[in-house]
């Protein structure tokens, strides 16, 4: 009798916790990942830090070592991705023209960054992957003024990367503070400043409707009708799921793959896990998505357990990252949900030492902004697990 066969689309850490649970969990048969880059796997999470204003290596940013996929027998391979699934046939059809067969699937796809191109079809820089940094690492090496579209994450690291080799920088923002539905205006009021205070030409409510030029003279067009010159572009606007590849496939689509509690899709043997997963959450009656790193792996180990034996509900881990700046890091733990009042619990902005508690109603705290307080992280994680009231957070 042949083996079954795994395959597991995206070398990502949702991919690889997905891989491991599944061997983990005692599955004999072959497991397969496919992934779409050519360079090993690694910690995309690193990209929008140092390694963007040095030119030093990645390699301790791996995710396995190549002695961990030989061990437990995972066939890894790169610059190959999926384009589709015929749920019919039970294959997976790649960018080579293969079709990868398989007895269990899961989906850990993750998220594409959305794009923007110039009016003649000129598609802008994103910073996605590693041969996106490394394009990046071109076009800023003359040291040229970066205009980046968007405040988020990557646009905030991003800026104060740029700001450490002297670059200047300015950033078109369509929100009225940076990152202000998870941390708050408070807390976006303080990180625009510090972005200020270190030469970032930070223009908050301004929409981008459209770019022309090129490279070394664009042209950046706002929605009141004024023009911005620029140099070099670098876009941050967001992502979605990627999930381009199985439309028509049969597979249920909506704010990523639709998925019960144990991560099983709507068609026999598909699951999904990570970022591209929307999934069903029994104790909240929603379905969710969730795109940090925790979350990645904890989901896709218990996905890959829960292919191999008897499958178990996932327990949606605490919402968490981080955001390094100028020689400080905020941490957000928990998701701030919208009419959120941020309350002060210790600390002050001013001094750049704070933790600020995200709650709603009833003394309900639902999140935590923490910046020079790393030490008691732990602390405030267990707080939020067990639903301690905001008192609670006051007694430090």
């Amino acid at each position: 009798m042949s083996l079954l066969r795994a395959v597991v689309v995206g070398a990502s850490a949702a991919g690889l916790a997905a891989a491991d649970g599944l061997r983990d969990g005692g599955w004999a048969g072959t497991v397969t990942v496919l992934s779409a880059e050519l360079h090993a796997p690694y910690d995309r999470s690193c990209l929008s830090k140092q390694p963007l204003s040095s030119h030093e290596a990645l390699d301790s940013a791996a995710l396995r070592s190549p002695e961990h996929f030989t061990s437990q027998q995972i066939d890894l391979y790169l610059g190959e991705w999926a384009v589709g699934v015929d749920i019919d046939r039970r294959l997976v059809v790649t960018n080579n023209g293969d079709g990868v067969p398989y007895d269990a699937l899961i989906i850990a796809t993750g998220s594409r960054p959305l794009r923007m191109a110039t009016d003649s079809g000129e598609r802008l820089p994103v910073l996605r992957d590693l041969d996106d940094l490394a394009q990046l690492r071109k076009l800023i090496a003359p040291a040229d003024p970066v205009s980046l579209i968007g405040g988020g994450l990557v646009g905030l690291e991003v800026a104060a990367a740029l700001r450490g080799r002297n670059i200047p920088v300015r950033v078109l923002d369509s929100g009225s503070t940076p990152l202000n539905a998870y941390m708050g205006d408070d807390i976006g009021r303080w990180c625009l400043g510090a972005h200020r205070a270190h030469g970032v030409d930070f223009r908050t409510g301004v929409k981008v409707v459209g770019v022309s030029g090129t490279h070394g003279d664009y042209r950046i067009k706002l929605e009141d009708g004024t023009n911005h010159r620029a140099e070099t572009i670098l876009v941050g606007i967001g992502a979605q799921p990627a999930v381009g590849w199985l439309r028509g496939s049969g597979v249920s689509l909506g704010p990523g793959v639709l998925c019960d509690a144990v991560g099983r899709t709507s068609v026999r043997d598909i699951w999904a896990a990570g970022d591209v997963a929307a999934f069903w959450d029994p104790k909240t009656s929603q379905r969710r998505r969730f795109d940090h790193w925790a979350n990645a792996v904890e989901q896709g180990r218990q996905v890959g357990l829960n292919v191999a034996r008897k499958a178990e509900d996932y327990t949606p881990q605490l919402r968490t990252f981080s955001i390094e700046q100028y020689a400080q890091t905020l941490h957000i733990l928990g998701t701030r949900e919208s009419g959120a009042v941020d309350v002060l619990v210790e600390g002050s902005l001013e001094s750049g030492r704070f933790v600020v508690a995200h709650t709603h109603g009833h003394d309900v705290v639902q999140a935590i902004t923490a910046c020079g307080h790393d030490g008691r992280l732990g602390s405030y994680r267990a707080l939020l697990a067990r639903g301690a009231p905001l008192s609670d957070y006051r007694r430090w």
